[in-house]
C-alpha cells in the first residue's frame, strides 16, 4: 500500500514542479494536450477493453446508482454546510465562491486518480469499477447538474440549454467506448486479438498520464483559502466515501467491488470541475486550492480507508 501511494505521491510531484521550471513549456498547454489525447484515445481504449471483457451483472447499474447517490448527498450536505456559513458571515462569501465550493465537495476524481488507485491495489478485473462509477454517473451529473450550479452561482450570463447539456454528454468518447464494449460483450461478439491488445497497449498508458496530468493541475497560490476549503475537505473525503459504506452495502455490493466502489467516493476533487468553474466565471482560484488540498489530504485517508476495509474483512 505504502509502495503504491509513494510511487502516485511521486510521479504527481514531477507534474506539480513543472510550474517551477519557466523553460518548460507552459503547463496548461501540456495538461490540455495530454487531457485530449486521453480523453479521445486511451481512455475510450481503456474504457472498451475493459467492459468487453467484464462480467456483465448487477453491478452495471448498482455502481452507477450508488456513484448517483453519493454525489447527490455530499452535494446538499455542501449547500447545507455553506448555506449556514454564507449566512453567518452575512454575505462575505460569494455566490461564485460558493457555486465552487459545492463542485469541490460533491464530484470525485474517480477516474484520473481512482482508477489507477483501484486497478493497483485491487486488480485489473476491478478496472471496470472506476468506468462504471464515473462514466455512466458522475461526469453525465457534472455536465448536467454542475453546469446548473455554474449557471445559478456563476458571474456568466449565458445559461445551458437542455440540447447543449444533452450533447455535452452523448460527444464523450470514453461514454461511447463503454457502451460499444458492452453492447459486444453482451452479444458475445469476437474481436481480432491484434485489435484487443493495441486497445490493452493504449490502456496502460492512462494511469500514468492521469496522475501526471493531476500533478500539472495542482496550484498552490493562496494558503489562505484553507480555511473556506476546510468543510469541503471533510465532506470529500469522509462523509462522501461513507455515504457510499451504507448505500453499497444497502443495494448488495460485496467483497472487492464493495471496496473499489467506496474507495472511488474517497477520491479527492474532480479536476474536470474547472471546466465548469471557468466557464461560468465561478471562482476558480478557490476551486483549484480545493483540487490541490483534497488530492494532498487524500494520500493520508486513503490509505487509512484502505486499512480500515482490510481491518473488518470487507475485502
Amino acid at each position: 500500500m505504502e509502495t503504491t501511494f509513494g510511487a502516485f505521491l511521486i510521479l504527481m510531484s514531477f507534474g506539480a514542479l513543472w510550474q517551477f521550471f519557466p523553460s518548460l513549456p507552459d503547463r496548461a498547454q501540456i495538461r490540455s494536450a495530454m487531457g485530449s489525447i486521453v480523453l479521445h484515445i486511451f481512455l475510450p481504449a481503456l474504457s472498451f477493453h475493459v467492459l468487453y471483457h467484464a462480467s456483465l451483472n448487477a453491478e452495471l447499474w448498482l455502481v452507477p446508482a450508488t456513484s448517483v447517490v453519493v454525489c447527490l448527498s455530499t452535494l446538499v450536505a455542501a449547500w447545507l454546510v455553506y448555506r449556514a456559513i454564507f449566512c453567518f458571515l452575512a454575505g462575505k462569501l460569494s455566490s461564485m465562491s460558493f457555486g465552487s465550493l459545492l463542485l469541490g465537495s460533491a464530484w470525485c476524481n474517480a477516474t484520473y486518480l481512482g482508477l489507477p488507485t483501484v486497478t493497483l491495489l485491487l486488480g485489473e478485473d476491478y478496472a471496470h469499477i472506476p468506468i462504471l462509477y464515473d462514466l455512466l454517473a458522475i461526469t453525465p451529473l457534472l455536465l448536467t447538474v454542475g453546469a446548473g450550479l455554474g449557471a445559478f452561482y456563476g458571474a456568466c450570463n449565458s445559461k445551458p440549454d437542455v440540447r447543449s447539456l444533452f450533447l455535452s454528454i452523448v460527444q464523450l468518447p470514453p461514454l461511447w467506448a463503454a457502451v460499444l464494449g458492452i453492447v459486444l460483450n453482451a452479444l458475445d461478439v469476437p474481436l481480432p486479438s491484434a485489435l484487443l491488445s493495441a486497445c490493452k497497449i493504449a490502456s496502460s498508458a492512462v494511469a500514468p498520464m492521469m496522475i501526471f496530468s493531476v500533478g500539472l493541475s495542482l496550484r498552490f497560490s493562496s494558503p489562505h483559502l484553507l480555511v473556506w476549503i476546510l468543510p469541503a475537505l471533510i465532506l470529500k473525503l469522509a462523509f462522501a466515501p461513507m455515504v457510499a459504506y451504507f448505500t453499497a452495502q444497502t443495494l448488495g455490493l460485496s467483497g472487492n467491488t464493495f471496496a473499489a466502489t467506496v474507495l472511488e467516493a474517497a477520491m479527492p476533487t474532480m479536476v474536470l470541475t474547472m471546466v465548469i468553474a471557468d466557464k461560468f466565471k465561478l471562482d476558480s482560484e478557490l476551486l483549484a486550492q480545493t483540487i490541490a488540498a483534497t488530492t494532498l489530504l487524500s494520500f493520508l485517508t486513503l490509505p487509512l480507508l484502505w486499512q480500515w476495509l482490510q481491518s473488518f474483512g470487507l475485502l
